[in-house]
Formats: structure tokens, C-alpha cells, sequence
């Protein structure tokens, strides 16, 4: 992209972060990973609160690409909801929280992987991903839960780089049987955040009593 473009998309950036219930924005080529070339539809990613019209950002959206941007946009709103509010977890008794933690994430020595380790009720375990896309450091980190036990029936949709209040960050979409799921963190390096995306895109889920490994779950008192 020309210096010219950039500039416009950086306006075009801070004209939509304006908006309420906009909490973050990234660009990126026509498809999942791929970057902005100067034949390319530009795929505006746009983070929102819960409960938003996504039919009036899109709008918005594109009143202002055309403002800046002399080229075709498509716009991708996330989370989604359904309709009348967010998607509701499943009623639950009230257990103490624990979560996973996000111990590390470190590339291999010849740079070509990146591992990402979890730890959980004093088990570790470590995933290795592709050390290209960032969507990498996301399949690392559910190989390492399924790894500590979770049955997770999700897998990655697309990892991207974001802004979120002037700091980079990671947008992560997790698709599967059990609905979608959006994960966003800032930080440095992009691998980690976008593992601490990953996490917060399933603390929820993983919370559930009834989804816990199996080694780990409460015993049933007797009746």
C-alpha cells in the first residue's frame, strides 16, 4: 500500500473508534491473514459491545470508508448475537472460579513453531502451532487445554490484529458446534495476545462444571 493509503486508513481507524460501541478496529486483504495489496478488497474487522446493532455500524462503517478509502471494503462485525441480547450460558450452581493460566509463549529455537503453556490445578501442558499466522498461537493453545482434558468442540476461524485504545491487540473467532466465540487482548508479542485471546474467548466455557476434565470434576455426593 502507498503511504497515502495508510494515512487514509489510519482516519479512517480513528473515525470509527468514535463510535460508542465500537471498542476495536483492524484491516487486512480479502481473506483470513492476508495482507492489503493494491488490488485487494481491504476486510475492515470492527470489535463492538454485546447487544449492538450490527446492521447500523456496517452502515456507518461504510458511509465513512468511502470518506477515505477509494476502494472496495468489506465489513466484519464480531461478537455476534443473536437476536434481543447476548448468548446466554446455561444456568449453573455457583462454584469458586479457577481458570487456566497462560504460563508462556515462546517461539522454538529455529523460529518456526510457537509453543504456548497452560497450566491448571497444578498440571501443565505446552501446544506447538505454526509460528506464521497468529492463528498458530490459537491452535496451540486449544491443543494444550484439550491436553489438560477439556473436550473442546472448537477450532479457529481467524486470529486478527487490532487496535484497541492506541495499543496493538488480537481479535480471535472460535467457531464449532457449540456456537462462536470472540476473544480479544492487547499486548506484546502479537503470539501471546492473541493466546490470551484465545483464553478469554473460552474462560466462560471452560468454567462450566459439567465441562471440566473429567479427573477434575467434584465428586457426586451420594443421595
Amino acid at each position: 500500500m502507498s503511504s497515502a493509503e495508510l494515512g487514509a486508513l489510519d482516519r479512517l481507524e480513528l473515525e470509527l473508534r468514535k463510535i460508542p460501541e465500537v471498542l476495536a478496529v483492524g484491516f487486512e486483504g480479502s481473506s483470513e491473514g492476508s495482507s492489503i495489496t493494491s488490488d485487494a478488497v481491504i476486510t475492515v474487522h470492527i470489535f463492538v459491545a454485546e447487544g449492538t446493532s450490527h446492521a447500523a455500524i456496517e452502515q456507518q462503517a461504510l458511509d465513512l470508508g468511502r470518506l477515505h478509502i477509494d476502494r472496495p471494503l468489506r465489513i466484519a462485525i464480531a461478537p455476534d448475537t443473536p437476536p434481543g441480547g447476548s448468548r446466554a450460558e446455561p444456568a449453573t450452581t455457583v462454584v469458586p472460579a479457577q481458570r487456566v493460566q497462560l504460563v508462556e509463549v515462546a517461539l522454538t529455537t529455529d523460529g518456526a513453531a510457537v509453543q504456548v503453556t497452560l497450566a491448571f490445578d497444578d498440571e501443565r501442558r505446552t501446544g506447538v502451532g505454526s509460528a506464521g499466522p497468529l492463528t498458530g498461537a490459537v491452535d496451540a493453545t486449544l491443543v494444550a487445554l484439550r491436553d489438560l482434558g477439556w473436550l473442546l468442540p472448537f477450532s479457529v476461524s481467524s486470529s486478527v490484529r487490532l487496535t484497541l485504545g492506541g495499543t496493538g491487540a488480537v481479535l480471535v473467532h472460535l467457531t464449532g458446534s457449540a456456537g462462536d466465540r470472540f476473544g480479544v487482548s492487547s499486548g506484546a508479542p502479537a503470539q501471546r495476545a492473541a493466546a490470551e485471546a484465545t483464553l478469554n474467548a473460552l474462560n466462560r466455557w471452560l468454567e462450566h462444571p459439567a465441562r471440566r476434565p473429567a479427573a477434575l470434576r467434584q465428586p457426586t455426593s451420594p443421595r
